[in-house]
């Protein structure tokens, strides 16, 4: 682009600079491309990451390199804060496992405010004392943000967000499930056995019927010589010469006079013969086992000095197969069907199953897993129905919740993690005097406080 700029020369003598060139508002002195390209740049550079950003910008035609739009996103110039009611509190991460920070959301926008660079409440309490005007802070359960909010700010309504309200649920059901471990494992372990004994029995009947059973032929293929042997013969008897015979037919007149000569084809001799019809009662017990795979079949036979090939074994394994009407699932097949009373899950996997329907389950032996247990412990389906009447009640804002309470920590049952959790939420309401019919969400969310 040559854009054409008028010069001019200063008249005053002290003045150090002698010519000034014309300038354009929209092009900053020294700069390669427009304020309105790099206006464009930046919001790209804030809405995305850097390399997907460059990848964008080369199909605008504008090649910038990654480094060009961090420095455009470091020059931004950020918002001022304005006045905040509700803030949410939270950690996140520099990096993953290693180093944390905390953010800062104003919730009545959505929209993050401030990063600090640690997770210790003298940062928090350095940041609360500039922001006086807040009313409600959300948090999570971290003692460092109640400490610092609770010297700071103590008139502050704290918060605690669904989402760490129901991770307190789980992590509560993951110590219950721990906690019946032991009841679970002897579950499995007594339905494993029974479920073992049945296959033995299935076995044992197999192998009677084996004994009994009698071997059957080994398959023959047809000879494909035996209709054109048919044809000449056929030739024959109308008094047709070997030479036209042979003609029509597209045979030598060798092959015709041989024919000519024999009333029956006599078959093919093998230079080869195998052995595979000696391993026939070996074949037909495996054939009728579920998990077997043909090729595992053939390598057990050859240990059993099998002398054919592989494609011959595998036409006798399918014509046996055939022949003896075999059901049993090959390994692919029984790797699809449903195996019960063998996958154990993980108590997580459990906590995060329990309040769920089967139908939402999707793998297949984890949910013949959770309808074993649910089957046969009681227990499990009184504690599913707790938890379903926990998250029906943050989901509306409405339910009894000194009921809910009370059913866990009068229970006799075992129900370890579960009493902590219901003695954790009976203190919090007992401390703000809520009622126990509640009307909104957001009164639900202040008695659930986590200390």
């Amino acid at each position: 682009m040559i854009l054409t700029v008028r010069k001019f020369k200063c008249r005053n003598d002290n003045c150090k600079r002698k010519v000034f060139t014309e300038q354009n508002d929209n092009i900053l002195p020294y700069a390669r491309r427009t304020d309105r390209v790099t206006r464009l740049l930046s919001d790209i550079a804030i809405e995305m990451s850097t390399g997907t950003g460059r990848m964008l910008s080369e199909k605008l035609l504008i090649n910038v390199s990654r480094s060009t739009l961090t420095r455009l996103a470091h020059q931004q110039i950020i918002p001022q804060i304005k006045k905040l009611k509700v803030v949410g509190v939270d950690d996140w991460a520099f990096r993953k496992g290693v180093n944390y920070g905390t953010v800062l959301v104003d919730m009545e926008t959505s929209k993050p405010i401030d990063l600090l660079p640690t997770r210790n409440s003298e940062d928090l309490k350095a940041w609360l004392r500039t922001h006086p005007e807040i009313e409600t802070i959300t948090r999570d359960r971290a003692s460092s943000y109640s400490s610092a909010i609770d010297c700071i700010c103590p008139n502050t309504i704290q918060i605690a967000d669904r989402f760490h309200l129901l991770m307190n649920l789980s992590d509560a059901l993951d110590i219950f499930f721990k906690s019946i471990s032991p009841e679970i494992s002897k579950l499995f372990i007594d339905k494993t056995t029974e479920t073992l004994s049945d296959t033995e029995g299935i076995a044992q009947q197999n192998s009677t019927t084996n004994k009994t059973m009698k071997m059957p032929d080994s398959p023959k293929k047809p000879d494909s010589r035996q209709e054109i042997f048919n044809k000449v013969k056929e030739l024959q008897s109308q008094g047709l010469s070997r030479r036209k015979i042979g003609r029509d037919l597209g045979i030598s007149r060798n092959t015709v006079r041989l024919y000519f000569e024999l009333d029956v084809l006599i078959p093919k001799s093998h230079t080869k013969q195998t052995n595979i019809e000696m391993f026939s009662n070996y074949i037909i017990s495996k054939i009728k086992t579920d998990g077997y795979t043909s090729i595992e079949i053939i390598n057990d036979i050859r240990k059993m000095r099998y002398t054919g090939g592989n494609t011959q074994a595998y036409d006798y394994i399918s014509f046996l197969k055939k022949t003896n009407e075999s059901t049993a699932l090959s390994y692919v097949e029984q790797r699809r069907k449903p195996i019960p009373y063998v996958k154990r899950l993980s108590s997580r996997k459990l906590a995060k199953y329990i309040g769920l329907s089967l139908s939402h389950i999707e793998d297949a032996d984890e949910r013949n897993y959770m309808q074993v247990l649910f089957e046969n412990m009681p227990l499990l389906t009184r504690v599913r129905t707790l938890v379903r009447q926990f998250k029906a009640m943050l989901k509306t804002g409405e339910g009894q919740v000194q009921e809910w309470i009370k059913s866990i920590e009068n229970s006799k049952d075992k129900r370890t993690g579960l009493k902590t959790f219901a003695r954790g939420l009976n203190g919090i309401s007992k401390r703000f005097r809520m009622e126990s019919n509640l009307i909104g969400a957001m009164d639900l969310l202040k008695v659930m406080l986590i200390e």
